[in-house]
């Protein structure tokens, strides 16, 4: 359970700067931009503990996890991409390949779950009814 808590943790604070890189190109609604210099080493940090909370998963986790795993942070670097101007696109490419990897986080999420034995029901993101409902932070 920790390899897993630690990978998610370490995922989620590297798409976070890259998210904050992103809203500082205008790709992105978050309300907290960075500066590239600042960000840029941020997010080498968050990728080697991305890389080292990894290999708990990869000594611990069972197949189906692992390739999770691997699936999410595939999208992850994707956002990087967009982050590090390696690839191009509009805001709209940037909220489809986050939504990819909200996606992936959520099957990472279930077969975690299982992998621990955890029977209660787990909703993906795209399926929540309050995800649904208006974003408050969009009504000011």
């Amino acid at each position: 359970m920790e390899s897993y808590i630690r990978y998610a943790d370490a995922i989620k604070r590297f798409v976070s700067v890259a998210g904050r890189l992103a809203a500082a190109k205008g790709l992105f609604d978050l309300p907290q931009p960075i500066a590239s210099e600042a960000g840029l080493e941020l997010l080498a940090e968050a990728e080697l503990e991305r890389g080292y909370a990894f290999e708990t998963v990869l000594l611990m986790g069972d197949a189906d996890t692992v390739s999770a795993a691997r699936a999410l942070q595939r999208q992850a670097w994707v956002l990087e991409q967009f982050a590090r101007d390696q690839r191009s696109g509009t805001a709209e490419d940037w909220t489809r390949a986050f939504r990819e990897f909200q996606d992936r986080r959520d099957a990472f999420y279930v077969a975690a779950r299982k992998s621990l034995g955890v029977s209660a029901e787990f909703r993906f993101r795209s399926e929540d009814p309050a995800i649904r409902s208006p974003d408050p932070r969009r009504q000011l």
